[in-house]
């Protein structure tokens, strides 16, 4: 593969990432208010699971038929193991992820005394938040969380799961 494709590759691996991202991030948030009544870290727990769900299955369906289309034969893609390990090393991104967003919950909740779970959608939705310090804290775990998952998922996809097995010149 030449520095071309792979640019190419990179530039809609990360286009996908923003678009599970959006989605993540629109289902965590509506979540957060659907489970408002709950504790913080069942809060937490219930609403990544639903994005993360979210983002699989869109990641799953844009990984196989956009970003690394050809890469892998369509019988492996669509083959239940194929599937059963792009949802193991997804959930192993959902941890990774979620830690960091718990570990970052946890940091902000004892400096700045702020529960960067009231950011729901409610919240968002009410567009006042450009000033407020739940805001941009709920954002940046948000996008801390995003990057490690992000940086996992691409590394497993592109040299684990749709990596060339048809090709011995790339092997």
């Amino acid at each position: 593969m030449n520095k071309k494709e792979n640019t190419w590759e990179l530039i809609k691996f990360l286009i996908t990432g923003v678009v599970c991202a959006a989605a993540d991030f629109l289902t965590t948030s509506l979540f957060l208010r659907i489970c408002a009544g709950l504790p913080a870290a069942a809060q937490s727990a219930i609403s990544l699971l639903a994005g993360f769900i979210v983002g699989v299955i869109l990641n799953y369906i844009l990984s196989t038929y956009w970003v690394f289309r050809g890469k892998q034969d369509s019988k492996v893609t669509r083959s239940a193991l194929f599937i059963v390990l792009f949802i193991i090393f997804s959930a192993i991104a959902y941890g990774l992820s979620y830690g960091t967003y718990e570990l970052c919950r946890f940091i902000f909740a004892n400096a700045a005394h702020v529960n960067i779970n009231d950011a729901n959608i409610n919240y968002i939705l009410q567009f006042r938040f450009w000033g407020d310090a739940l805001f941009w804290l709920f954002a940046l775990a948000f996008v801390l969380k995003t990057l490690v998952g992000l940086i996992w998922n691409y590394f497993t996809r592109k040299y684990i799961l749709y990596k060339r097995k048809n090709n011995p010149e790339e092997a």
